[in-house]
């Protein structure tokens, strides 16, 4: 398994932040909890820039090293952010049918994501040991990245 391909499917999951900005625009007459919906995941986009940016950061030191200690620790704490825009997201309530559709879908999105930063993490992490491991574990991962980038889009769709 090459590093460009864990790269790659670093960058994937950056779309994230990326469907966030979808978001952006006149709300117009959305109500209220509807509103706080994009606002949360608006106001996600800065950390799960700078928490992807650490990610590919640790990706080139792992690069130089072969320790995939820094990655993985860099993998699991940009997961967190996911996981706390999440708990956010489902924290609020959404008042139409196709804002909760909406909401749902991004919710389901950020859980495949974050379930491909943990298959991810399993890849640095068996790539010297095993490296058919750790070519199994990024195939997961760009799967379940391909999945809830899916479900992403179509959640922001709704959401706007």
């Amino acid at each position: 398994m090459k590093n460009s391909m864990m790269v790659g499917i670093v960058r994937a999951v950056a779309c994230v932040a990326v469907v966030g900005g979808l978001l952006v625009g006149p709300v117009g007459a959305a109500s209220a909890s509807d509103a706080s919906i994009k606002s949360v995941i608006k106001s996600y986009e800065s950390k799960i820039l700078v928490s992807e940016g650490h990610v590919v950061t640790a990706i080139g030191e792992y690069k130089t090293s072969g320790d995939p200690t820094g990655v993985q620790t860099a993998i699991a704490q940009a997961a967190n952010v996911l996981r706390s825009l999440k708990s956010a997201i489902a924290s609020q309530s959404a008042s139409s049918p196709k804002i909760k559709e909406g909401k749902a879908k991004f919710e389901k999105g950020l859980r495949d994501v974050i379930l491909a930063y943990q298959h991810l993490k399993k890849a640095f992490g068996a790539k010297k040991a095993s490296p058919q491991i750790a070519k199994a574990e990024a195939s997961k991962a760009l799967s379940a990245i391909k999945k809830g980038n899916k479900e992403l889009r179509a959640g922001a769709k709704l959401l706007r």
